[in-house]
């Protein structure tokens, strides 16, 4: 007999309930707006929520709006995490951010958030400030979840080119991605970004 994994109790569902509005509103408001003449007042009140609520979920308005950003880096640290002691490949760890996108892609709602945030960074200067600020903050933890990965005892200089490979191919991937999306094609994420993987392994190649 199979016992039920409890899934999360009722304050927790509205706790991820109500961030998910503050995410959503804030990226309306921003899409209309911009994020300079978008106040943290102007995304509380849209999400019937107080400005000090807001800020118990997020430090900035800019972090709003990145939470499908966050949820991916979540993801791909917790499955690198696990190739710990067994000595990952590039296209092991390439597999491993195919798979998050597929996941994502398969959740309502959580793909094409991602999609929006790239398309507002690509024209709002104060998001994609705020996009580099969280790619700053998190390469560090990112390197050293690589280096153990891969087998390295440091983060070392094989480390680093690895860590910017993935992520200058998942960059490229992604606004590729939003700039088709935005022209009225529709097109998989899943297989474009494992066409910039072949790019990139080809131009390696020489």
């Amino acid at each position: 007999m199979t016992t039920a994994i409890p899934g999360p109790d009722l304050r927790e569902r509205r706790r991820l309930a109500t961030q998910a509005e503050i995410e959503h509103v804030a990226l309306e408001l921003f899409s209309r707006n911009g994020s300079e003449r978008t106040t943290v007042d102007d995304i509380a009140t849209a999400a019937g929520v107080s400005p000090r609520t807001f800020f118990r979920y997020f430090a900035t308005k800019e972090d709003a709006a990145l939470g499908a950003c966050r949820t991916f880096d979540d993801a791909v640290a917790g499955r690198v995490e696990a190739f710990v002691g067994r000595d990952a490949s590039l296209a092991d760890l390439q597999d491993v951010i195919a798979d998050v996108l597929g996941e994502m892609a398969a959740e309502l709602g959580s793909i094409d958030r991602m999609l929006r945030v790239r398309c507002l960074v690509m024209e709002d200067a104060g998001l994609r400030s705020a996009l580099l600020r969280l790619d700053a903050e998190q390469s560090a933890a990112f390197f050293r979840r690589i280096a153990a990965a891969t087998g390295s005892p440091t983060v070392d200089l094989r480390t680093r080119v690895i860590a910017e490979t993935l992520g200058a191919g998942l960059r490229a991937a992604l606004d590729d991605w939003a700039a088709r999306r935005e022209a009225g094609e529709e097109t998989d994420v899943v297989a474009l970004y494992r066409r910039t993987c072949a790019t990139q392994r080809a131009l390696a190649a020489g």
